[in-house]
């Protein structure tokens, strides 16, 4: 969707166009194929944002037509609470969705369908109302791509990166180079696709250690030996250089840290001096009350080596309340992570036996889950 600067017609990364009409699903859709085939707000979006792409450009006619019919055929899925979704979901969609229609694009959907998915929007636009929290406005900048002109791009672009970007996220930092030109926030997206083609996939290290952590929590780590240490000596890169990619995003900060002391890198508790209870809440995964990010946050405050780790104990007094709050919450009780956190409440990593430990995680994993976190990363 990114126009080539002075040539507005003209795309400013033809190969990911070329990329998009080369993988679209046999079923009209782009994204990752589910195992069992399933359809979730996931694909959808990245169809919908897929097809605005070639409509924006003139090209692939029989391709939108494909993605509008899989759209059409799963749109009940849009408003399917049960669905997990990605951030944002309501805004970008519907953002999404609206834009669409301004450039002529007909949905096979009833007009009382997408009168329902445009409110979804208003409805989220409104709780904002008089909120003037940092995370709040965290939260606006993270879903920019849904909202175009009716945000202050200057106000978003406060959030831009060392590195150029919005929060690692390529469709953000696209979409705030389409409404305000940027040099650092191009050279961030050429480096990208200089380096993966066409075919931009945002495995940024909170990804790769997420990945570390599933392979230790399933025990099959030993068998990875040599990509662990890799991915690990980066990420003790990235840690002692304070870089933001690890320290803005509290979850990767808290699993980076409890992961690199697990594997015997000298790490000090004093380097998670940002993060407390006040902090976290005007953070964007604060703001979102984000269960992920509690619980990576409480695992890290139990991994202390000394009794005057006063940072860990403070931390690990109020995630373990937030978390306690949360497994109550009925809505919490309807997602997969909620038996992963009952579990860490009850049984601390040091207080279970390791092969039991694996046998329970490989049981209660979730696949699924995995893959819908990486889109978020």
């Amino acid at each position: 969707m990114v126009p080539l600067r002075g040539s507005p017609q003209v795309p400013c990364f033809p190969q990911c166009v070329e990329c998009v009409l080369q993988n679209q699903q046999s079923n009209g859709s782009w994204g990752l194929v589910q195992m069992d085939s399933s359809v979730n707000k996931d694909v959808l979006s990245s169809t919908l944002a897929c097809v605005l792409a070639l409509k924006r450009w003139n090209v692939g006619g029989e391709h939108i037509k494909r993605g509008l019919r899989f759209i059409g055929r799963n749109f009940s899925i849009v408003t399917n609470e049960q669905s997990v979704a990605p951030i944002g979901f309501n805004i970008t969609f519907s953002g999404m969705l609206s834009l669409g229609m301004e450039m002529g694009l007909e949905f096979p959907v009833g007009q009382n369908e997408l009168d329902r998915i445009l409110h979804l929007r208003e409805v989220e636009l409104k709780r904002f109302v008089g909120d003037k929290s940092d995370g709040r406005k965290a939260y606006m900048a993270y879903v920019a791509e849904g909202l175009g002109n009716l945000l202050d791009w200057n106000q978003v672009m406060k959030f831009q990166r060392k590195n150029g970007s919005l929060f690692n996220s390529p469709s953000t930092t696209a979409a705030a180079l389409i409404h305000n030109f940027d040099d650092k926030a191009l050279q961030y997206l050429n480096l990208l696709v200089s380096k993966f083609g066409g075919s931009v996939y945002p495995t940024n290290i909170h990804c790769q250690i997420s990945l570390v952590d599933s392979l230790e929590n399933i025990g099959i780590s030993q068998h990875f030996s040599s990509e662990i240490k890799r991915i690990l000596d980066v990420a003790y890169s990235f840690w002692l250089q304070r870089d933001e990619e690890i320290m803005l995003d509290v979850a990767a900060c808290a699993m980076a840290f409890r992961l690199l002391r697990m594997n015997g890198y000298d790490v000090s508790s004093d380097d998670l001096y940002h993060v407390d209870e006040s902090t976290f809440h005007n953070s964007l995964q604060g703001y979102l009350n984000d269960t992920k990010s509690i619980l990576e946050l409480y695992k890290a405050s139990k991994v202390s080596v000394s009794e005057k780790e006063f940072i860990l104990d403070n931390i690990g007094y109020w995630s373990d309340r937030l978390l306690t709050e949360k497994s109550f919450s009925d809505r919490v009780q309807t997602t997969p992570i909620f038996q992963e956190v009952e579990y860490a409440l009850k049984f601390p990593f040091y207080a279970t036996v390791e092969r039991i430990g694996h046998k329970r995680n490989i049981e209660h994993f979730d696949v699924y889950v995995r893959h819908q976190f990486q889109t978020f990363c």
